[in-house]
């Protein structure tokens, strides 16, 4: 459910690149702690007083105008990427790595500076989340839960890439002998950076997920025989449902977590279970269940191995050549970076998705033979979670699934038997190009080492 976000990649992608740089203004230490509260908290502000303002003009919370706070909620990327702005300031302004590694040199590793190098935008960002929550008002939400769960959300993505920072640190401190052979073989290097990071994301998720988030489990036995017999006509094996517990947040949703069967979990919301009937909850299931038979979770492990195989020629190719033209300065290498990592991951990466989330609907209604209730579910879905039915297209590039207007669409489609549907039924195209280009990479990354 939660999404990377671009703005905290972006600010982590500047932090990593940070240079002290030869000419800056001398601070003290209380001014240094003082601006980046002023550069954390601004952005903040400002957008309340934005939401603040745009709430007060805007109708009554009913089902038409879902489509107005949907508006109000894509102005939060526009004060997200200021904070991303003060957060740029506070590294080679304030330069606030500087001020971290003199007043916290008794951290054993390196990662444990960067997190707190990395903490102001956190918090900036789940301020800004935090003010667009006005939007909702028609929802009794504790603010404290809004705060844990924006939290919980922003690391999980995160998580991962510290371990690789641990991974790194801990291979800084191993003998001589040991680096100079993992430099003599760069790929083993780079298999024992980003395996424990990879590993963390795709195979502990699940576990990962309990940890963070509150969860009970599975009581209704009528229900779980319901989902037993779904997922043994799909013949996809799972270890566990769990209900997630979200408060006072209702927020309807399903998943199922674990690329293996022996760690995989099916995670329904508490909401979910209260507001939708059984047969409205079996589709949204098998629908998750899609996911697994169509091998989604090892596609999208795919997808992020070949990012990282791709970035090699990409810097020597683009991101070199353009740097001798506009200087080596580390805020142009973290632009670069950050460009590259936007057009794979959000482009890219989510026009993927969204072709998922479809061939996963499709499979919902097959293994199920009920797309009414499934129609219904996404309209259901729509208004317990607020969002609108339908977005215009332009919009709709930059999320990972479809509009639900859309989707029902699809499934329209799909009864109809229109040929462009029914090849869903198989592999995708782009999963096939996806695993053609794996050894081209491959080769490519062994000629550039």
């Amino acid at each position: 459910m939660g999404q990377i976000s671009i703005v905290l990649i972006g600010g982590l992608l500047f932090l990593l690149s940070y240079e002290s740089p030869e000419k800056s203004l001398e601070f003290s230490d209380a001014a240094v702690i003082l601006w980046t509260l002023v550069l954390t908290t601004t952005p903040a502000m400002l957008a309340y007083i934005v939401t603040t303002y745009v709430s007060r003009k805007s109708p009554p919370y009913d089902s038409e105008n879902l489509n107005r706070l949907y508006h109000l909620r894509r102005f939060m990327i526009a004060f997200e990427c200021l904070s991303l702005a003060a957060y740029v300031c506070n590294l080679y302004v304030l330069n606030l790595p500087e001020f971290i590694d003199k007043h916290f040199v008794l951290l054993p590793i390196k990662t444990g500076q960067q997190v707190l190098a990395i903490l102001p935008l956190l918090i900036g960002i789940v301020l800004i989340r935090l003010t667009f929550y006005q939007v909702n008002q028609h929802q009794h939400v504790r603010y404290r839960e809004i705060i844990s769960l924006q939290f919980k959300f922003l690391l999980l993505p995160l998580i991962p890439m510290f371990v690789y920072f641990i991974t790194r640190d801990v291979i800084y401190l191993l003998p001589n002998s040991a680096k100079l052979f993992l430099v003599e073989y760069p790929y083993i290097l780079i298999g024992v950076l980003l395996f424990p990071g990879l590993a963390f994301a795709y195979l502990f998720t699940p576990l990962l997920m309990q940890f963070l988030w509150k969860t009970v489990p599975f009581t209704d036995e009528q229900l779980k025989q319901r989902l037993a017999g779904l997922t043994k006509r799909s013949g996809v094996k799972f270890r566990d449902i769990v209900v997630w517990q979200t408060g006072s947040l209702s927020i309807a949703n399903a998943a199922v977590a674990g690329a293996l069967p022996w760690n995989r979990r099916i995670f329904l919301t508490d909401a979910l279970l209260r507001y939708f009937t059984d047969e409205q909850i079996e589709t949204i299931v098998a629908h998750e269940l899609g996911h697994i038979r169509y091998r989604h979770i090892p596609t999208y492990l795919l997808f992020s191995f070949i990012y990282l195989l791709s970035y090699l020629p990409f810097y020597q190719f683009v991101e070199e050549p353009l740097a001798s033209l506009f200087g080596e300065a580390p805020i142009f290498s973290s632009l670069s970076a950050l460009a590259f990592f936007a057009v794979y991951f959000v482009l890219l990466f989510r026009y993927l998705s969204r072709r998922c989330e479809h061939q996963a609907d499709l499979y919902a209604v097959e293994l199920t033979g009920n797309p009414e209730a499934f129609k219904n579910a996404l309209l259901r879905l729509a208004m317990r979670n607020s969002f609108p039915k339908s977005i215009r297209r332009f919009f709709e590039l930059f999320n990972t699934h479809p509009s639900v207007a859309r989707r029902i669409d699809f499934v329209n489609q799909f009864e109809k038997k229109r040929k462009t549907v029914q090849r869903y039924k198989t592999y995708l195209l782009e999963v096939k190009i996806l695993i053609a280009l794996l050894p081209i990479f491959c080769i490519l990354a062994f000629m550039l080492l």
